[in-house]
């Protein structure tokens, strides 16, 4: 992700579970749980996070993207999964979303 003029960058390790798809991440912190939910391998990977930190359960979406311009399609997967889990379009956030929005009626 790009912020200003630099890079932000993260790395963590995936430790695969038992269900293909599914991996934890072990940190000093909370453990997280990390399901693949959709991709293509080549386009995009739809990641859904979720941890337990100071009591509160955390739910967090991520889209992959091998490519700076998304396509269409793989943005509204993302906004009907994100609308699926009960979470609204305030919750979406994109580092340059100027000239998209998401497709009525696509979910």
């Amino acid at each position: 992700m790009t912020r200003g003029h630099r890079c932000i960058t993260w790395s963590y390790v995936l430790i695969p579970a038992a269900q293909p798809g599914t991996f934890s991440v072990d940190s000093s912190e909370e453990p997280e749980e990390v399901l693949v939910y959709d991709t293509d391998y080549r386009v995009f990977a739809l990641m859904l996070f979720r941890r337990q930190s100071g009591g509160q359960s955390v739910l967090r979406v991520n889209l992959l993207c091998r490519m700076w311009m998304i396509p269409t399609q793989v943005l509204d997967k993302f906004v009907c999964l994100v609308r699926a889990l009960g979470l609204s379009d305030d919750n979406i956030v994109f580092p340059d979303l100027a000239d998209w929005s998401p497709a009525l009626h696509t979910c």
